[in-house]
Formats: structure tokens, C-alpha cells, sequence
């Protein structure tokens, strides 16, 4: 049996593969277990600076598989949305960066998975939308948290409650994703941006993220006592003094 999730690492990079392109990748909980999984492995490994997350097949993801949830009872529906908490949490916590390389379709849970990624890569005519509120459901995977702060609250309402989809270049014009690439681009661009973050020393990338992430709910004072206590822990690391004598090195040649 193939599993719904496979990841390797190479040259520095994790890359994990939604792998259920008949079902365009749709979300059940092998998959979210399989993504628990990778994000464990990124941040155990040593070898990997950063991870690339994409879709096989025709879609990134389609979002949750809703053939398997109206079959579930109550408790199963639990279990499941405990699942997508969980590894979303996984996500925000992992040290370092983890890029989303979007084509096709990023709807609901989908879309939801795309969110908690740190950086959205999309491939022209990809189509993003959350049919949540339509057919009676809420967000799950810290959209609700996510969502305003990176298009703003109106936007975010909007795209909730209506259910309407929008295109790649309108996802680019208010900030859902940084960058819309030809689709036979998407993987080399992704590939080229998660490259410079591997060779970056791990405990400053590590330091940006959860002070970034942090200070979303900190005021100035406390972010910036966490900036002062991030640099001094940098400054300390070996791999930086000696990335600062390289540097010192090229410039004086």
C-alpha cells in the first residue's frame, strides 16, 4: 500500500510529497499522520534546513476527504480534528522553514495545510478557496489565527464566510502567497529558495522563526527582549562566528 505521505532528504532539503493523486490528495488521517511524521523528521534531522511541501498529481490538495468524514460518528470526527490541531501545532513549532509549492487546487483543509507552511510558492492558474462555511463547517488548523495576520482580517472574513475562490495572482496581490511562478518552474524555485535557507547556520533561521512567530502576541517590549536574547544565543553559536569569519574573509580579498 502506498502511503499517503513519502518525504526524503536531499541536499539539504526535506521534500514531502502529498501522495494521493486520485483522490487530489484529499486529507484523511493517514495523512495527517504521515505529515506529523515528516515534520518530526525535519526537525530531528540534522541534514535537513528546510522542507518543501507539495502534491502529486493534478492538485496540491483538495482539502479534507469528505467521503471519509461523512461515514465518521462523533467520536471519530474528534479524533480526526484533534489530528489537524495537532500537526498544525507540529508545523508552527518546527525550527525551520517549511515552504509550500502550491499548483492546481488549494481548497478547505487544503488551503488550511498551505496556511501553516511559513512561505507559499503558487504555479499560475492555481485556484485557492475555503467551501468550509458553505457546506457548514468551521476552520481547523489555526486558520483562524493565521489567516488575518497574513491578508488582514476583512480579506480573511471574506474568503471565509463566502466560500469563493480565487486565482493565483489575486492569492500574490494580497499577500496569501509571495511569489507565482509557471507551474514547470514551481519545484525549482522552491527547491532554489529552501537551498539558501539549508546552507544558512540552523540556530539563526531557528531564532527568526519563533521570534517572528512569537511576537504576534507579544508587545514591543517583550519582542524585542526576545530579539536582544535570540541575538546574543546566535552570537554564541559556533557555526555563526565561523560564518562571520568567512564573511570578514571574502571581503577582504
Amino acid at each position: 500500500m502506498t502511503a499517503a505521505v513519502e518525504f526524503d532528504i536531499r541536499d539539504g532539503i526535506l521534500w514531502i510529497a502529498l501522495n494521493r493523486p486520485d483522490k487530489l490528495n484529499a486529507i484523511n488521517d493517514d495523512m495527517l499522520n504521515g505529515l506529523r511524521r515528516a515534520i518530526a523528521t525535519l526537525d530531528r534531522e540534522a541534514s535537513a534546513g528546510a522542507a518543501i511541501l507539495h502534491g502529486r498529481g493534478r492538485a496540491f490538495s483538495a482539502g479534507g476527504d469528505i467521503t471519509a468524514m461523512s461515514a465518521m460518528d462523533d467520536a471519530t470526527f474528534a479524533r480526526t480534528i484533534g489530528l489537524y490541531m495537532q500537526m498544525a501545532k507540529d508545523f508552527q513549532s518546527c525550527r525551520k522553514p517549511i515552504i509550500a509549492a502550491i499548483h492546481g487546487y488549494a481548497l478547505a483543509g487544503g488551503l488550511e495545510l498551505a496556511i501553516i507552511c511559513d512561505i507559499r510558492l503558487a504555479a499560475k492558474g492555481t485556484i485557492f478557496g475555503l467551501p468550509d462555511t458553505p457546506l457548514g463547517l468551521s476552520p481547523t488548523s489555526g486558520m483562524t489565527y493565521l489567516l488575518p495576520r497574513i491578508i488582514g482580517l476583512g480579506r480573511a472574513i471574506h474568503l471565509t464566510f463566502s466560500g469563493e475562490n480565487i486565482d493565483a495572482e489575486e492569492a500574490a496581490r494580497i499577500g496569501l502567497v509571495s511569489r507565482v511562478v509557471d507551474g514547470n518552474s514551481l519545484h525549482a524555485e522552491a527547491e532554489r529558495i529552501a537551498g539558501k535557507f539549508a546552507r544558512f547556520p540552523r540556530v539563526g533561521v531557528a531564532y527568526s522563526k519563533s521570534e517572528i512567530y512569537g511576537a504576534l502576541e507579544m508587545t514591543f517590549d517583550q519582542a524585542t527582549a526576545a530579539e536582544e536574547a535570540g541575538e546574543l544565543a546566535c552570537f554564541r553559536d559556533p557555526d555563526v562566528r565561523t560564518q562571520f569569519h568567512q564573511f570578514m574573509s571574502r571581503k577582504t580579498r
